[in-house]
């Protein structure tokens, strides 16, 4: 199941979206472990697949070649 927790961070409110269930969350097609939005962007998520350590490993490979610029 979805769920959201509102919470708040220097005078800010977000949502904090995760699943119980393990499952990413998923938006425009895109799969996320938690998801942390501002909360006036009204952002909603749907459960997705079974997070497995290899799915999050390769996750996480992608986003450091995101942010580092390839794959080195």
């Amino acid at each position: 199941m979805i769920v959201t927790e509102t919470y708040e961070l220097n005078g800010r409110q977000f949502i904090r979206t995760y699943s119980d269930a393990n499952r990413y969350v998923v938006r425009d097609g895109i799969e996320y472990g938690e998801a942390n939005d501002p909360a006036e962007f009204g952002r909603t998520y749907t459960e997705g697949n079974l997070m497995t350590d290899e799915g999050i490993e390769s996750n996480a490979r992608e986003i450091l070649d995101i942010i580092f610029g390839g794959d080195e």
